[in-house]
């Protein structure tokens, strides 16, 4: 009789364990979710200012990923126009 109810005993133990274990993460899932409120309408409120930094960062840097486009496209039509004049 007494293993019977150390059986119960036993999973009655584990479902305790099991639904405190898993409280945390409804409040995790809440926090995850305000915060990604708190993200989006700080996006809209200085969406204008980013973008104004956003392109200012491309006005300087565009000649420099131009070149760099620019001379992978250049590498890799040469070795194509190479391995052609071979055949």
């Amino acid at each position: 009789m007494m293993e019977k109810y150390s059986g119960i005993f036993c999973l009655l133990s584990m479902v305790v364990l099991f639904l405190m274990s898993s409280c945390g993460e409804y409040e995790s899932l809440e926090i995850q979710k305000k915060a990604k409120r708190s993200a989006d309408s700080l996006f809209r409120i200085h969406k204008d200012s980013l973008k104004k930094v956003g392109d200012s960062l491309c006005d300087v840097h565009y000649p420099e990923y131009f070149d760099i486009a620019f001379d992978s496209i250049k590498t890799e039509k040469l070795i194509k126009a190479k391995e052609l004049i071979r055949k």
